[in-house]
């Protein structure tokens, strides 16, 4: 990844994203892609009332550590995500855990959604990862955001690793981006949530196992460029 998104983002901005107010369920495949997405939205939305939905636990993020096992991984996440809210002003988060195995959502589809349907038939807004994502679990959870929303419920999709292996030339979902606003304090406190994320944006040994999953441009995307979503 360049600068290249972040500068077109900045240069460019997209039309804001039309808010429908409510009940906002937020998707996400694994504890942290919500806040590296939108997290300094969500800082803003302390007063309304949220709803977070991980469909695993993230324990495959390192397959082969010597540092940290899948179970650990299992137990930490979680807490990190929790922790994470909290540095965000969302206190006491209600976060619905489906524990659905990371790396395999595609195979669990109809799982998700027979879980997510009733969840999606309450929410005024859904913001899920977005489908083309590149990651097989977004793309599997957004796709299934988009069966069950379907045009009857506001859908937001983020982005997430798109940042990563795409470049802004022609790309077929940009006339749908919006623009999410944020202050300098908001941002700040994702910057301070993110950090929360110690298995993801920490190496937890020098092996080459152990390295942080989330760094780098990914990481510096997910602090400083401007927050948007495909609406």
């Amino acid at each position: 990844m360049s600068d290249a998104w972040r500068q077109r983002l900045e240069a460019e901005p997209p039309a804001e994203a039309v808010d429908p107010g409510g009940r906002v369920l937020v998707l996400s495949a694994h504890p942290d892609d919500e806040v590296l997405a939108i997290g300094s939205w969500l800082s803003r939305q302390r007063d309304r009332e949220l709803v977070f939905v991980t469909a695993t636990d993230g324990e495959a993020s390192h397959p082969g550590s010597t540092a940290i096992t899948p179970d650990e991984l299992r137990l930490r996440r979680p807490r990190e995500l929790v922790h994470a809210l909290s540095l965000l002003g969302v206190e006491d988060p209600q976060v619905e855990r489906l524990q659905l195995p990371d790396g395999g959502l595609h195979d669990e589809r109809e799982q998700l959604r027979r879980r997510l349907r009733p969840l999606v038939a309450d929410a005024d807004l859904v913001i899920a990862p977005f489908e083309a994502d590149g990651h097989p679990d977004h793309d599997a959870m957004g796709e299934v955001a988009l069966e069950l929303t379907a045009g009857a419920t506001p859908l937001w999709r983020y982005p997430v690793w798109t940042w990563a292996w795409t470049v802004p030339d022609d790309q077929w979902w940009w006339g749908a981006v919006r623009r999410l606003d944020s202050t300098t304090s908001d941002r700040a406190r994702k910057r301070r949530a993110l950090a929360a994320f110690v298995t993801q944006v920490q190496p937890l040994s020098p092996g080459p196992d152990d390295q942080a999953v989330v760094d780098g441009a990914l990481l510096q995307h997910a602090m400083f460029a401007p927050e948007v979503v495909i609406a």
